[in-house]
């Protein structure tokens, strides 16, 4: 899971690279042997074996784009945003014998081939950067599962830590997912909603790296949890224009070129963007594109808000109103209507609509 572990390797020599925290029992062992269960008495999904992918999550019956599938608590938190090996081992001192087996029991990316990764790390990454790459690297490369091996497959935000969570880490990957996770600081828990319909018999996924990007920065990303995608945006046959492939990158090309045209004025410089010609074409055809993308996470609820507040710079109450009561739509149904700045989008929408009744009165 994504939580910005990984960093550039290059220049300087990893070959005797030692980890800075001595040996225990909990620093590396065998995989649990404990079959993997969704949380007794969820109505949503199942796990089941993939041939050759280990485990996955499918949904049990038809879930509707909006629906909390899953909460889940954490279940070793790592608070330094280092993430080094003495950190997860004091996190892992905390655990019972029977959570550090379930923790055992999850995913890990060891074992990857070390001649598939660069063997030197910059002269100018040093101290604890130099130590946590070293010992991810270490974690990786090694024929067992350790505390970091699952610990970086695993971890999530959550806030300004990182966490895993032992039911929302079954949950695999995919660059076109179908669900959302999100970390609720008000409930203390992970949230996990459905961002599309999901047919009854269908595989739950995340994206686990940033899905904006191209097809060859996200296979470098997700390199690091010890696999290749093979979604549909990543395996389909890009050189047809007929294939979602193909129509798939072309639209993360496009919002990406309109993500660092808008960045600059989106925010604090709201105001200076909604005076800007094109600024607002710009943002509508982002909108555009991720619901073409099937991308109805909290990034098309943003720029739904945005569109808002610069309809009501415009006193384009009508518009205002539309766009607004979209952001709140999209908001709650990746996040929930209890999650932490839910009640910021509905204020939004409530001034504006008070406005435009003001207006035509």
């Amino acid at each position: 899971m994504p939580c910005g572990l990984d960093g550039a390797i290059d220049m300087l020599s990893l070959k005797n690279s030692q980890t800075s925290s001595p040996n225990n029992s909990t620093t590396s062992r065998p995989t649990s042997k404990l079959t993997p269960k969704a949380p007794e008495g969820n109505p949503y999904y199942e796990i089941r074996a993939i041939p050759d992918k280990g485990y996955g999550c499918f949904a049990l019956k038809d879930i509707k784009r909006g629906t909390r599938i899953l909460t889940d608590k954490p279940l070793l938190i790592v608070p330094k945003p280092d993430y080094l090996l003495e950190d997860i081992e004091e996190a892992a001192k905390k655990l019972s014998p029977e959570e550090l087996e379930l923790y055992f029991s999850l995913s890990s990316s060891h074992g990857q081939d070390p001649t598939k990764w660069p063997s030197r790390v910059h002269a100018s990454v040093q101290g604890r950067e130099l130590q946590r790459i070293r010992e991810q690297h270490l974690a990786r490369i090694s024929p067992t599962t350790s505390l970091t091996s699952i610990f970086q497959t695993n971890c999530m935000e959550m806030g300004l830590s990182a966490a895993v969570f032992p039911h929302a880490s079954r949950i695999n990957h995919s660059c076109n997912p179908n669900c959302n996770f999100t970390w609720n600081a008000l409930l203390a828990l992970e949230t996990v909603h459905a961002i599309a319909d999901i047919p009854a018999g269908a595989e739950l996924t995340f994206s686990y790296c940033d899905m904006t990007k191209e097809k060859t920065l996200r296979a470098w990303e997700l390199k690091h949890y010890g696999f290749s995608c093979d979604c549909r945006a990543c395996a389909g046959d890009g050189g047809d224009p007929e294939s979602f492939a193909h129509q798939s990158a072309e639209r993360r090309f496009r919002i990406h070129e309109l993500d660092r045209a808008t960045k600059v004025l989106r925010g604090a410089r709201l105001g200076e963007g909604a005076r800007t010609p094109g600024f607002v074409n710009q943002l509508l055809e982002l909108a555009q594109l991720h619901r073409e993308e099937g991308d109805y996470s909290i990034r098309l609820a943003r720029i739904y808000l945005d569109l808002a507040l610069v309809c009501e710079i415009a006193s384009d109450w009508k518009n205002g109103v539309e766009c607004a009561a979209n952001a709140v739509k999209v908001k709650r149904e990746c996040q929930g209507a209890d999650s932490p700045d839910y009640d910021k989008y509905e204020d939004v929408l409530r001034r504006i609509y008070l406005k435009s009744k003001a207006a035509m009165s």
